[in-house]
């Protein structure tokens, strides 16, 4: 009951109301009670002094006449006795207890004897024997300075108390109407105060439920109104506010949803709140299986707890670097500080740097593959020209052996130093393309016929299947011719005497398929994966034997790829190899690009 405003409201106010209602009619009994009281003591005073002017006129040799004052107090209506100077009854009216008995004995009590004692008139309030209330008053009869005798009289205030009984129950049945409209009153007072209270209650109730669309009809300029203003302001200011910080969650979801760096997130307890997508595919996880643990739980054997404790001991950002499920991960562990340098949390980004490390593995051995492949040539070189140098250059015929040898190296090193800068030409996009439509078969009998003393030396067959609907490919043909020469060189190196080579082409889509097979040794399964990739050898020794750099299938991918084409190679072992590339077709590719 005592919950609602509404309530505490109503009782407050009655019972102020009461309070108030109670002590003005305790203080309006007071005054009519003084007020009664008061005229019943003057009127007692009037009739006292009447019968003390009356007494006085019965004196006898200054003492007052007993018998007469007895006689007539006798008949008197009222309650009254008549005392002599020394306190003696001579006189008591009917309605005095015992008044027979009374008189001629000696009488006092408390309004008595101070009359007697001073010559005043002394007056008081009291129940007598019988509790009924009542007035009284002594008045001294003097003579000549002498207090000679005392009327006492006695008024009862049933009637004073009777009228004030009377005015009390009249005053509570009037209290009883008012209290009740004040009740009434109250309520509705309260409900004019409550009312938009309880609407304010139920709308915040609502925006508390999500729904921050409320406002408040305001219906008066006073505090509730204003309230309700107030609260139709916030409404719109929180709406305002939480629909930015939707945008800029939705944001941030968004970001960490599709970065390509793995985010987790921990709690100043250490224990992780969040982990996105990208973290998700590098650990193999998902989210509700992590939260709320710690990461040397999920992933005992990572050595992160380390790296963590150390970013907090360091108060900074830190780095670490580990292995998991074959990929190569640098993780950076930054500890989040709230006030006076509490832990509120930390940051670990994942960034993976697996293809980095394969590219730098590749760059130490591609640095390593040159080096060596310059080192070989120029060895050679150098042990003839040391040899010429100690005395060999003046035997004609050994100085002419040697310098072939040299020149063959000088040759084999600008070979590889063409490569390499063609392949650095690809890569950077400096190559010069002349794109045009072109006949593939005409491009591929160029080559063969470059190609034909080997050819003839291995008594080799050349196998053509041009299909008559091949349409023409867009391509830089001096750039496919590159390409057919290096594969149909392969080729007629790693094919036995008396073997087959053959080379096809057809349409296949929107693209000009193209493949050169042969019937030579093949290549080992494990080496095709790496085929492409630049100075790797399947037989290191019998290559460089042949002259090769390792860079002709590079370059001829290179080629392909930036064509718009692609290319793959199928080999089975002593059974031969088929390379196969396709190049966009004229009718519906563009044309005229350089």
């Amino acid at each position: 009951m005592f919950r609602s405003i509404q309530s505490k409201l109503i009782i407050v106010y009655l019972l102020l109301v009461l309070v108030a209602m109670q002590l003005s009619m305790v203080y309006l009994l007071k005054q009519l009670e003084r007020s009664y009281v008061a005229k019943e003591q003057a009127e007692l005073h009037q009739t006292a002094l009447l019968w003390e002017g009356q007494f006085s006129s019965f004196l006898v040799n200054g003492k007052l006449d007993e018998g007469t004052i007895g006689l007539i107090v006798a008949n008197l209506p009222g309650d009254v006795l008549v005392l002599d100077g020394n306190g003696k009854v001579i006189g008591a009216t009917a309605k005095q207890p015992d008044h027979k008995d009374l008189v001629g004995k000696k009488y006092s009590n408390d309004d008595i004897t101070p009359a007697l004692v001073a010559p005043q008139s002394v007056q008081s309030v009291g129940e007598d024997d019988t509790g009924e209330r009542i007035v009284a008053e002594a008045l001294p009869i003097e003579h000549r300075g002498e207090v000679v005798g005392i009327i006492y009289l006695r008024a009862s205030l049933a009637d004073v108390y009777t009228r004030l009984s009377q005015v009390r129950d009249t005053l509570l049945t009037a209290w009883a109407i008012a209290l009740g409209s004040t009740a009434t009153l109250g309520v509705v007072l309260a409900r004019t105060i409550t009312g938009p209270i309880r609407e304010v209650t139920r709308k915040a109730a609502e925006m508390a439920g999500g729904n921050f669309d409320q406002t408040i009809a305001v219906r008066s300029s006073d505090e509730i109104g204003q309230l309700g203003d107030m609260f139709n302001r916030m409404t719109r200011r929180l709406k305002s506010t939480l629909d930015e910080i939707q945008g800029e969650k939705h944001k941030v979801e968004a970001i960490l949803t599709h970065m390509a760096d793995g985010l987790l997130a921990l709690d100043e307890t250490g224990r992780i709140i969040k982990l996105n997508p990208a973290a998700e595919r590098m650990f193999r996880t998902t989210e509700p299986e992590v939260l709320g643990r710690h990461p040397a739980d999920v992933w005992p054997d990572l050595g992160l707890e380390s790296a963590l404790d150390r970013a907090l001991e360091e108060t900074r950002s830190v780095t670490f670097e580990f292995r998991f499920g074959g990929l190569y991960l640098l993780a950076y562990i930054t500890p989040l500080f709230g006030e006076r340098q509490h832990v509120a949390g930390m940051v670990v980004v994942f960034h993976d740097i697996t293809e980095l490390e394969k590219l730098e593995a590749l760059r130490r051995e591609f640095v390593a593959n040159v080096s060596h492949e310059l080192k070989t040539p120029l060895t050679t070189v150098k042990s003839y020209v040391e040899t010429l140098l100690d005395g060999a250059a003046d035997e004609p015929e050994l100085r002419t052996r040697f310098l072939r040898v040299v020149d063959h190296e000088t040759d084999r090193m600008a070979r590889l130093v063409k490569d390499l800068l063609h392949l650095s030409q690809l890569d950077q996009g400096s190559v010069n393309w002349d794109i045009h439509a072109h006949e593939i078969p005409p491009v591929v009998d160029d080559c063969v016929a470059r190609l034909a003393v080997q050819i003839e030396r291995k008594n080799l067959v050349i196998n053509r299947a041009f299909a008559a609907e091949t349409p023409l490919a867009l391509v830089d043909r001096d750039k496919l011719q590159q390409v057919l020469l290096n594969l149909l060189a392969n080729a007629v190196e790693f094919t036995p005497s008396g073997g087959q080579i053959s080379i096809a082409t057809r349409a296949d889509g929107a693209m000009v398929r193209v493949s050169v097979a042969d019937s030579g040794i093949g290549i080992p399964a494990e080496d095709l994966p790496r085929i492409f990739e630049r100075f790797y050898r399947v037989d290191k020794a019998r290559s460089r034997m042949l002259g090769g750099t390792g860079l002709g299938l590079a370059i001829a991918r290179q080629i392909i790829e930036l064509s718009g084409g692609a290319i793959s190679i199928d080999s089975e072992l002593g059974k031969g190899t088929e390379v196969v590339f396709t190049l966009p077709a004229a009718q519906v590719a563009e044309t005229g690009w350089n």
